[in-house]
């Protein structure tokens, strides 16, 4: 079924790309020429099928993507981890502490897992506003690595959108996307 129109899509197989042989479902090599089977000649026969969909996001083109998204969410999982253990052994208010750990934690999730834009912009509000009440109360700069982080990830999760839409509308990979 088409995610888009919810038309049945007829599978179109895969072929090898040194001798033309029709693959068998999940080969690993081709029983002809005995080639193997790479990840990318997979992503760009199903890119031209229009069937390309999670894939997308492993083409060699969009390891920037990937690491940078990654990157930002470890961040955010370090400064979870920080601000709930330290809420668990020196806070004086440790709900509200373990709190904010906890939005940090799943602010990451949602970010690493769903490559969400929103996570991003979420981050660089939350994070913006946590680093200004703090600077104010304390009269020194914290916590400048959250929306830091956050405008990281809004940089990285926008550009995989842009050529994730950019593909689903012409149906073509664009070069971005294919070379690293």
């Amino acid at each position: 079924m088409c995610p888009q129109c919810g038309r049945a899509v007829e599978t179109v197989k895969l072929r090898c790309m040194s001798c033309g042989t029709e693959l068998p479902e999940r080969a690993l090599l081709c029983p002809q020429c005995g080639r193997p089977v790479e990840a990318a000649d997979v992503v760009r026969q199903q890119a031209a099928s229009r069937q390309l969909t999670k894939k997308f996001y492993e083409l060699p083109g969009m390891k920037a993507c990937r690491n940078n998204i990654k990157s930002c969410a470890v961040i955010l999982y370090v400064c979870a981890a920080i601000t709930i253990l330290a809420a668990l052994f020196w806070d004086e208010i440790p709900l509200l502490s373990v709190v904010d750990g906890v939005s940090l934690l799943l602010l990451g999730l949602l970010l690493q897992l769903g490559k969400s834009r929103v996570a991003a912009i979420l981050i660089t509000v939350y994070g913006g506003y946590n680093m200004f009440v703090s600077s104010l109360s304390t009269g020194t700069l914290r916590g400048w690595w959250i929306p830091l982080a956050g405008v990281w990830a809004i940089t990285y999760t926008f550009k995989f959108y842009k050529l994730w839409n950019k593909y689903r509308k012409s149906g073509a990979l664009p070069r971005d996307a294919i070379s690293e």
